[in-house]
């Protein structure tokens, strides 16, 4: 893939697909190297304890891993004209990469054969492999250092770790081979049991013999190494079962001399900390440290921007040549090369939304007025009895100039409407707030409900005029991929593709136009969702539970009456629900569709905190929901179970008939229909959510 610069320079998105010169080139950190604080300090690469370094998918830990292991390191010394030796000593460490998927970890169980063969046939290959992968930085390392003439007798020293059978051979070349001849001996068994029924192996050494032992042998011949610690860096360990994890456990516990294992994993990979040293258990912050990634980037906001801006430019930098005059030759800030959504609520742009005709016909007064006269016909709306009262309503609440304002004054109306005020006396207090906020733009009582709402009836004037929902602008980019940088790549990728499709030049001349980021919003969105149908039954369950979440927050969301404003968010107590509520949850939390909020979220009605979660944001676009978060809805234990349990679809179905009748004219409680999920075991905090 060197050399070949791609018409999308966002269209590699994964770092496997990356080549070497590719992940020093796209390489970019919150903090200088040698600073605590920069990702690469944090994997601590040359420290003895073991790191575990977890993240939801695409969040930076396979860059992370392969940047910090030997290849990159020599492209590092050779830019700045160290050797080997004089590197890794710089340095503190040699990494050693391997990726589990390579392993083809599925081979090593059944066929006929006991759980216990196959702990002792996998812990002899990954001994192997690990050991071949050793050996091959070690023949460079020593063939660079003063202590060459030592390779001998160092072979010899490594051909002495093994039990029985050492392998011959006085030169690395030798003795990589040999383990490479072992290791397909091993394969050709382990492929062929499902056929013979048998597994005739010669396991010739112990667990963890050679892995540790070629780094202590290397110290004692080698003295200009003295010191290095050998980091096995062991990437995507959610591909070893559960017992294969086991056995990597028991390597971290039972780790020697100047060897170390970094190992990366999805925040679900780690099946257990469990080991096979009598059962006993590693501990966080004893026998391991932990790295997350995610929640790393989540906590520091602006540091996570200026990481995106500074991944973003190297992109362009490294992949696009018209982008350098583009960017840094104009002077041009990078945000800038994005259409950002339309905001202020006396923009033209509301008009045209709002169909150019007189306020009376736009869409939004329409819904009001055509609500007003069928329920006051069924004595339903408060203060008003005759026609005159409505069209003084509809009068009070038009501003011609600015519809978005006229849209949030309907709103107030259906406010004062779901709390039974009358609606004459809010139609003319709302007239005189308007008027006051056209006249000063001043904060108060209605600029309040403006900064509050004015995502939510944005959005419903796109959907009343039937034009997408717009997303767009690098910060709300950002947001959306949720500390996942390839996330935020793909975001850019779609919407790359879509405006040279729709004849723009990105990041060469104007902006991207906000109808194409909204489209590579969407589709981005969809890709994110899509993934998970392929991971069966689990993935299905949190598809369903995600589904009926996003329906409720939109219902909410384009609602005569919105509960809560921009809402995303839950909270709900981990006491509360049922067992298959709880594991789909934490099935969601683990695959990154939803998002946990750190600290919490206090009781209404105690001191108790429970947990708090928001949809990921790299799917609102699918639903039309809001980037930003502001309202977060507390579920009680039949709310969450309606929303959490996959069996539970009928009473997700009178749940949803509540929400809608609690937030649209004329209102009504619809306790009939609900009477089932709102007994007073469990009526799930309704009523106080659902007072005004």
């Amino acid at each position: 893939m060197a050399g070949i610069e791609p018409d999308n320079p966002f269209s590699l998105t994964k770092a496997n697909d990356l080549s070497d010169d590719q992940i020093q080139d796209l390489w970019v950190d919150i903090a200088p190297p040698d600073k605590p604080q920069s990702l690469f300090s944090s994997g601590r690469f040359a420290s003895p304890m073991p790191t575990y370094i977890l993240g939801s998918k695409g969040s930076g830990k396979t860059h992370l891993m392969r940047y910090a292991s030997f290849p990159l390191q020599k492209k590092r010394f050779a830019r700045d004209e160290l050797g080997l030796c004089n590197g890794v000593r710089r340095d503190g460490y040699v990494g050693i990469y391997m990726l589990c998927s390579g392993l083809e970890t599925g081979r090593f169980q059944g066929k006929g054969q006991s759980a216990e063969a196959w702990h002792e046939v996998f812990s002899y290959y990954l001994e192997l492999s690990l050991g071949v992968a050793a050996l091959r930085v070690t023949e460079e390392l020593v063939a660079a250092s003063a202590a060459a003439h030592n390779a001998t007798a160092l072979c010899a020293e490594i051909a002495g770790l093994f039990d029985i059978d050492a392998p011959a051979g006085e030169r690395f070349s030798d003795l990589i081979g040999e383990f490479e001849r072992r290791r397909r001996a091993l394969d050709a068994e382990v492929n062929n049991a499902a056929f013979t029924g048998q597994l005739n192996l010669n396991i010739t050494a112990s667990r963890g013999r050679l892995i540790f032992g070629i780094p202590q042998a290397v110290h004692a011949f080698v003295p200009e190494l003295a010191g290095i610690l050998f980091a096995y860096q062991i990437d995507e360990m959610e591909n070893l079962t559960e017992a294969q994890q086991k056995h990597v456990n028991t390597l971290v516990r039972a780790r020697s001399g100047p060897a170390s294992l970094k190992i990366g994993a999805r925040q679900f990979g780690i099946k257990t900390h469990e080991t096979m040293s009598a059962g006993e258990i590693n501990l966080k912050d004893s026998e391991f440290e932990e790295l997350r990634l995610d929640q790393l980037f989540r906590r520091n906001e602006s540091t996570y921007r200026s990481l995106v801006s500074n991944l973003v430019e190297r992109r362009l930098e490294s992949f696009w040549p018209p982008s350098r005059s583009g960017l840094a030759g104009r002077g041009r800030k990078l945000s800038e090369w994005f259409e950002e959504p339309k905001r202020d609520p006396f923009d033209p742009a509301f008009l045209s939304l709002g169909k150019s005709g007189p306020s009376g016909e736009r869409p939004h007064m329409v819904r009001l007025r055509s609500a007003l006269q069928e329920y006051m016909e069924r004595g339903a709306v408060p203060g008003v009895s005759e026609q005159a009262h409505i069209d003084q309503i509809m009068i009070d609440t038009a501003v011609a100039e600015a519809p978005l304002l006229e849209k949030l004054n309907t709103m107030i109306v259906f406010n004062a409407w779901a709390k039974n005020a009358d609606l004459r006396d809010a139609a003319a207090t709302i007239r005189n707030d308007c008027a006051e906020f056209i006249r000063t733009r001043q904060n108060g009582r209605y600029r309040q409900k403006l900064d509050h709402y004015k995502s939510d009836i944005i959005a419903q004037m796109y959907r009343e005029a039937t034009v997408r929902q717009p997303y767009g602008g690098l910060d709300e980019f950002t947001r959306m991929s949720e500390g996942q940088p390839r996330a935020l790549i793909t975001l850019l990728k779609q919407t790359f593709d879509w405006a040279t499709f729709q004849g723009e030049r990105p990041f060469e001349v104007g902006s991207i136009s906000i109808d194409a980021e909204s489209k590579g919003a969407l589709a981005a969105s969809d890709w994110f969702y899509n993934n998970m149908s392929r991971a069966g039954d689990d993935g299905r369950a949190i598809l369903i539970a995600t589904d009926r979440l996003a329906e409720l927050f939109r219902i909410n969301r384009y609602a005569n009456n919105p509960a809560e404003c921009s809402l995303i968010g839950f909270s709900v107590s981990q006491s509360t629900g049922s067992e298959a509520a709880h594991r789909t949850l934490s099935l969601a939390l683990d695959h990154s569709f939803l998002v946990e909020i750190l600290g919490g979220q206090a009781e209404r009605n105690s001191e108790q905190v429970t947990g708090k979660y928001q949809l990921n944001r790299m799917l609102v676009p699918k639903w039309g929901l809001a980037t930003g978060r502001r309202g977060i809805k507390p579920l009680g234990e039949r709310e969450f179970n309606a929303i959490f349990d996959p069996s539970a679809q009928d009473a997700f179905n009178l749940l949803k008939a509540d929400w809608s009748s609690r937030m649209n004219a004329p209102f009504e409680r619809a306790r009939r229909l609900t009477s089932n999920l709102n007994s007073t075991e469990g009526r799930d905090d309704q009523a106080d959510l659902f007072q005004g």
